[in-house]
């Protein structure tokens, strides 16, 4: 792939350039008032990014939710429902159960709504609908507007934006041919940078070239990995087994996964990488399939995100690994203090 995007690079490069304008154009019209930005009486946190692929933003979508529901509030989320093959609000989780397939909620959502049981979740490509939704049909008290930070359709009270530890300098680019979806600058919209990924809390070498477009502090988190195993009552941790395994996945940073399945130390003799938001219909199930056994496997391994996706009696044919991923904060305190420093309704 990267052999393929250096030789594309006369024809990425000005397309990149074509990309920035529209966006730097957009974000003029917003900034001066000609594009309108929608508030609203309940308060919303967004959590995004401005790159492309996994930073880590469904993670923290899960903390956030945990962290509101400890301390006595009723958050709602709200999303596109990337990937999704349904138009239109739809209610993923009324608060009680699940209302949708994955198909038709997306798998992000839906898996939100697995994990997190009793936390409504709302899909709508446009997001003031959904909140209005939540505001007319559900007591909640508080919004968490999944991928949001280039939704500025509506204002927020907060912007969260996640950034990887693992970026590389070249990725600063504009889309196609970087991961950019904005300018750096743009981070100074945001309330609270959180670096994910890092190295024992400490701030990445990317620091420096962020630090000049930041208005304060970044927090730093880790990713915790945990080796989870399904049986017939769902999945539960477990250690990590010697036997050959295949692993696949479908997810933006499939470098990551790979990289903490070889860290948890399995047997890896196989694998395949599907594209982000991957659909795994009959036909590339047996294809799959077909692969896995080849490689004289019954051990598999993927991520949460995929396995929701996955028939249970595809799942039953094999023994299933899953890797699950926390955010962790060295203080979560900090966390609760940011988000309470700009929204004083939570103190």
């Amino acid at each position: 792939m990267k052999i393929v995007h250096t030789f594309l690079l006369p024809l990425l490069i000005p397309i990149s350039w074509f990309y920035g304008s529209i966006i730097w154009l957009r974000n003029y019209l917003f900034n001066i008032g000609l594009l309108i930005s929608v508030s609203f009486d309940i308060p919303v946190i967004s959590v995004g990014n401005i790159t492309t692929g996994g930073t880590g933003k469904t993670p923290m979508v899960i903390y956030l939710a945990r962290l509101f529901k400890k301390n006595g509030f009723k958050p709602g989320i709200v999303s596109r429902g990337y990937g999704r093959n349904s138009r239109g609000l739809k209610i993923v989780h009324d608060g009680n159960s699940l209302l949708e397939d994955v198909n038709k909620a997306g798998d992000e959502p839906y898996l939100l709504g697995k994990i997190l049981k009793t936390i409504p979740i709302i899909v709508s490509e446009n997001r003031i609908f959904g909140i209005k939704k939540f505001q007319d049909n559900f007591q909640v008290d508080i919004i968490i507007m999944d991928d949001g930070f280039q939704h500025r359709k509506v204002k927020r009270n907060m912007d969260i934006v996640m950034i990887s530890a693992n970026d590389k300098p070249s990725d600063y680019h504009f889309l196609p041919w970087g991961r950019l979806r904005e300018p750096l600058y743009c981070l100074k919209r945001a309330q609270c940078i959180i670096y994910t990924r890092t190295k024992r809390f400490q701030n990445p070498y990317l620091h420096n070239i962020l630090n000049p477009h930041v208005n304060n502090s970044p927090i730093a988190s880790i990713m915790q990995p945990i080796l989870m195993k399904i049986d017939n009552a769902g999945y539960h941790k477990s250690l990590p087994t010697d036997a050959p395994a295949f692993a696949f996945c479908g997810i933006g940073n499939a470098d990551y996964f790979f990289k903490i399945v070889k860290e948890k130390e399995l047997n890896i003799v196989g694998k395949r990488i599907f594209r982000n938001h991957q659909k795994y219909n009959n036909r590339l199930l047996q294809n799959l399939s077909t692969q896995i056994q080849s490689s004289n496997c019954r051990i598999v391994v993927t991520t949460e995100k995929d396995i929701v996706k996955i028939p249970a009696i595809f799942i039953n044919k094999f023994i299933f690994y899953v890797i699950k991923i926390d955010i962790v904060f060295e203080d979560d305190t900090v966390v609760l203090n940011k988000i309470k420093s700009i929204l004083p309704i939570l103190k």
